[in-house]
C-alpha cells in the first residue's frame, strides 16, 4: 500500500470515530482556552501539569515527566508561553527567544513536544505539531523536509508549512493529522474502532498510578524524577548532561529496539555517553544484562567509533551477587543511594 492510500485509509479510522472526534474537540476547547495568552496571568500549576497527562490532552505521552521541574518558577514559565503565544511578533522571532542559536534554552526541558502541542491547542489550524514522533513518522512517509537549517525556529517553519500542505491534501485538521503520523512512526496499524478502542481515564481521574507504568516501583520510581530535577546537584552533573533534542530532555525512559534506557546521558566533551539504570526491584543477572544489552546498542546505532560508552547501576543496598557480577566488566560500575527523613514533634 502506497502512503497515499494509507494515509487515506488511517484517515477513516480517525474521522469516523465520534469518540475521537467528540476527544479532539473537548481537549482543544478546554486547553486553547486554558492557554490562551488572555489568560496566561491565571494560569496554576495544577492546570500546566493536567495537560502534560495524556489521559488529560488524550493524545501525547510522555511530556510529563519534566512536569515538577518546569513549574519550579510559575512566573518564567507564564513569560515563555506569553513569548510563545504572542501573534503579534512573527512565529520565528518567538521560537529564537526560546530557543536560541547560541546559549541555553529560556526553560530548561520546555521543548519542541511541549510548545508545539500547546500551540495547535491555542493556535489549532495554524500550528501543527513537532516531536521525535513526528519527525520519524514523517521520514518513514519520504515526506520529511530538508532540516539542514541551523535554529530550531527555521526546523520548524519549515516542518510546519509541510503538515499544513499535508493536512489540506488530505482534508485533515492539524490534530487528527499528527495522529496518524504517529501511527506511521510506530510501524504498525492503529486498532480499528469496530475491533475496540483505546481507552482513557477520565479527565483529571485521580487513579494516576494505573496509568503510569514507572509507578509501580516505590522510592525507585521517583529516584528517577529526583535525579532529571537536581541533575545540576549530583555530581554526575559535572561531566555530563542529559540527553536533550531541540530543548525536550530526551534522555529519560530513551526508547530503543532492546528497552527503554532509564536515563541516557553524554559528557560534555562529547567524548562518552552513560546509561543510568536503576534496579527497580529486577535480579541482579537480569539488570546487569539488561544494561549490557543498552551499551552494546548504544555503540552500534549512536556512539561514534572514538566515543566510549558505560553504564551505572543505581541500587539502593548492593548484594554479592551484582558485585561479582559486573567484576569482570570495565564499564560498568555501581552507584548506591540512601534516603533519610525525621519525623519532629510539633512544639
Amino acid at each position: 500500500m502506497n502512503t497515499k492510500d494509507k494515509i487515506k485509509e488511517w484517515k477513516q479510522l480517525v474521522v469516523k470515530n465520534p469518540k475521537r472526534l467528540e476527544e479532539e474537540k473537548q481537549v482543544i476547547e478546554r486547553y486553547g482556552n486554558l492557554f490562551h495568552p488572555s489568560n496566561l496571568d491565571k494560569l496554576t500549576k495544577e492546570d500546566f501539569k493536567s495537560f502534560l497527562l495524556i489521559r488529560n490532552n488524550r493524545h501525547w505521552d510522555g511530556i510529563h515527566r519534566q512536569s515538577n521541574m518546569l513549574t519550579t518558577d510559575m512566573n518564567k514559565l507564564r513569560a515563555a508561553l506569553k513569548i510563545l503565544l504572542n501573534e503579534n511578533k512573527p512565529i520565528k522571532d518567538r521560537l529564537d527567544i526560546l530557543f536560541p542559536k547560541k546559549g541555553e534554552n529560556y526553560i530548561k526541558g520546555l521543548g519542541r513536544a511541549i510548545i508545539t502541542p500547546i500551540l495547535l491547542m491555542v493556535y489549532p489550524n495554524k500550528y501543527g505539531v513537532f516531536n521525535s514522533k513526528s519527525e520519524e513518522g514523517l521520514k518513514n512517509i519520504d515526506m520529511l523536509p530538508d532540516m539542514s537549517r541551523k535554529s530550531f525556529a527555521e526546523r520548524y517553519l519549515t516542518v510546519n508549512e509541510e503538515l499544513l500542505q499535508i493536512a489540506g491534501d488530505y482534508s485533515l485538521t492539524l490534530w487528527q493529522l499528527d495522529e496518524i503520523i504517529g501511527w506511521i512512526a510506530t510501524g504498525h496499524s492503529p486498532i480499528s474502532p469496530k475491533d475496540g478502542e483505546k481507552e482513557y481515564l477520565p479527565i483529571d481521574s485521580e487513579d494516576e498510578e494505573s496509568y503510569e507504568a514507572y509507578a509501580d516501583f516505590g522510592l525507585e520510581s521517583h529516584l528517577e524524577e529526583f535525579l532529571v530535577e537536581n541533575w545540576s546537584n549530583i555530581n554526575l552533573s559535572k561531566k555530563y548532561n542529559i540527553l536533550t533534542e531541540d530543548g525536550d530532555i530526551v534522555g529519560q525512559q530513551y526508547v530503543t529496539p532492546v528497552g527503554r534506557i532509564d536515563l541516557l546521558c553524554k559528557s560534555k566533551d562529547n567524548k562518552e555517553w552513560l546509561i543510568l539504570e536503576l534496579k527497580k526491584g529486577r535480579s541482579s543477572d537480569a539488570v546487569v544484562g539488561q544494561i549490557l544489552r543498552y551499551i552494546g546498542w548504544i555503540k552500534e546505532n549512536l556512539a561514534k567509533p572514538e566515543q566510549k560508552v558505560r553504564g551505572i547501576i543505581v541500587l539502593g543496598e548492593i548484594d554479592d551477587k551484582l558485585r561479582y557480577s559486573v567484576k569482570t566488566t570495565d564499564n560498568i560500575e555501581i552507584l548506591t543511594y540512601s534516603v533519610s527523613f525525621q519525623l519532629k514533634k510539633d512544639k
